[in-house]
């Protein structure tokens, strides 16, 4: 997967990195989030905020044609994100400073 990752400018806890992703021969998505939850980490699609009736919603900006598709190209962002960590961590992967593989999420 051809995927460039890059930190959020404002950390809220939950987005540790977002990414665009290049799905088929030069054509970029833009916008997807690698996020930190209660069970790990997990991947998930851009969105887009709209409002019915006063309450909010999202809209996936990226529809795939099977749930086995989604699940199997989000695995591969998070094992993009993790090789893009692990390189730019160096000697401080050792220190604990990516969340082991263990923590990620399908």
């Amino acid at each position: 997967m051809d995927a460039s990752f890059y930190e959020p400018k404002y950390k809220d806890g939950k987005i540790v990195a977002f990414a665009d992703v290049d799905v088929a021969d030069g054509i970029i998505v833009k916008g997807f989030r690698v996020m930190r939850g209660q069970k790990g980490l997990f991947a998930s699609v851009p969105s887009k905020s709209f409002t019915v009736a006063g309450r909010t919603g999202y809209s996936p900006q990226v529809l795939f044609a099977t749930p086995d598709v989604r699940a199997r190209f989000l695995a591969g962002l998070l094992d993009a994100y993790q090789k893009w960590e692990d390189g730019r961590s160096g000697a401080a992967a050792s220190a604990g400073s990516h969340p082991p593989a263990d923590e990620l999420v399908e």
